[in-house]
């Protein structure tokens, strides 16, 4: 290695510059020097002396792991938009494992008071496949018991009421000689005079919606949706009063009760009817003449 030509004041500068700008690229070393028109052997001398080798090789790691990095991110990313789109848009009433499946969902939804975008976003379902299973299901189209479909060990007592029901014991059986405590019905319909019926009682003055929701043992969100889904409670534009002023009044000496005095400032009645401010600790006798000899238009 000739030190002379790496001694040059004027040659290091250059290639201080370019190494520092190489650095900060987040390139290789093949690509940059392609992007600016320099020869790779000449560089790779130039960052051996100014960096050193060991330099030269930490960032070289440096750059293999981030480059192994954002290629793992992106295997997840893809990973994360195959998972979202696990359950696509299905329709298929014949199939009954499909049917349990949304009705099941449904159940949940309306349990949670989450609405349809926010319950299928966070459970990565499609919106319009559980827009139109409710609807379905609200409509009495498809009737099914979806717990019914479930391992026997695996099916729960609640249902779509928020009535409490008997829990039963699954580890030991009921005596044979007690009778079997009378089982709540697994889903309730409710027609659109019902519901709209409720949701008017919900909006009477000093009734509350929880309480309205205990008493026909429903749960709170799916009332709130119903007072949406009929307009109930909706917000009312304000309406303007039309105001009059009796005859001979003028309107500064009705309305001037209600401004104001700026901060720092005071008022202060003429003999007229009319006021005006002025800063705090002035002579009122001495304004007034003030006034009057026309030295301030009030």
């Amino acid at each position: 290695m000739n030190l002379r030509h790496f001694e040059n004041k004027a040659r290091q500068s250059f290639w201080l510059v370019h190494i520092e700008a190489w650095r900060q690229s987040g390139l290789d070393r093949t690509n940059y020097c392609r992007q600016h028109g320099l020869w790779k052997c000449t560089f790779d001398r130039w960052l051996n002396y100014l960096a050193g080798k060991e330099a030269a090789r930490k960032h070289a790691e440096y750059q293999a792991e981030l480059r192994r990095q954002q290629k793992l991110e992106m295997q997840e990313k893809r990973r994360r938009r195959r998972a979202r789109l696990r359950f696509g848009v299905s329709t298929d009433e014949r199939n009954r494992a499909l049917q349990a499946f949304w009705a099941m969902h449904v159940e949940a939804m309306n349990w949670s008071g989450m609405g349809v975008r926010e319950y299928a976003a966070v459970l990565h379902l499609s919106p319009t496949s559980l827009r139109k299973w409710r609807d379905r299901l609200d409509d009495g189209e498809v009737v099914i018991d979806w717990r019914a479909h479930l391992h026997p060990s695996a099916r729960p007592v609640a249902g779509t009421s928020a009535i409490a029901a008997t829990p039963e014991s699954r580890l030991t059986d009921p005596p044979q000689d007690e009778p079997a405590p009378p089982r709540q019905p697994v889903r309730r319909f409710f027609s659109d005079e019902e519901k709209r019926a409720i949701a008017v009682e919900s909006d009477q003055p000093g009734v509350s919606v929880s309480q309205v929701a205990r008493k026909h043992g429903i749960v709170t969100g799916m009332l709130f949706r119903w007072r949406v889904q009929f307009g109930v409670a909706q917000k009312k534009r304000a309406k303007l009063a039309p105001v009059s002023l009796t005859d001979g009044a003028r309107a500064m000496l009705l309305l001037r009760d209600l401004v104001r005095p700026p901060d720092g400032m005071m008022a202060i009645d003429l003999s007229d009817g009319r006021r005006v401010f002025v800063p705090i600790g002035s002579d009122p006798d001495a304004v007034r003449e003030h006034v009057e000899n026309g030295g301030i238009a009030p």
